[in-house]
Parts: C-alpha cells; sequence; structure tokens
C-alpha cells in the first residue's frame, strides 16, 4: 500500500490528527464510528510507509499533504 495517494477523507482523519484531535474526538466530528476512524488511520499509516502517528505526520510535512496549524 506504500505510496498510494491517500482519499479524501484519509487526508480529512491525517488533518485533524495533526491538529490534535483523538480518534474519538474525529469520529465525533465526522459522525464515523471510532472503528471506522482508526481504520483510516490504519490506511495513513500504511499509504505513508509510517509505523507511527508521528512519523506519519512527519511524511505529511515532508510531502506537503498537511498544513501548518
Amino acid at each position: 500500500m506504500i505510496d498510494q495517494p491517500l482519499t479524501p477523507r484519509e487526508k480529512e482523519v491525517l488533518s485533524l490528527v495533526w491538529q490534535g484531535f483523538t480518534t474519538r474526538d474525529i469520529a465525533k466530528r465526522l459522525h464515523r464510528s471510532f472503528n471506522t476512524i482508526a481504520m483510516h488511520r490504519r490506511h495513513i499509516l500504511k499509504k505513508l510507509g509510517a509505523t507511527s502517528t508521528a512519523q506519519a505526520l512527519v511524511v505529511a510535512r515532508e510531502r506537503q499533504l498537511i498544513a501548518d496549524k
């Protein structure tokens, strides 16, 4: 899955993670289940080739997928 483009929803979730929202917060905000958001986060990690959220955020910043807060 590495180097596949993120879906619009994955980009939205990534942006919210960057803003400091938890998986539970994001689920409530987007009216989705906790498990759905957790799945999006797993896909984001795989697609960015990251093993942690912190690493995913670094990669996303390098690729200009997320903007400054």
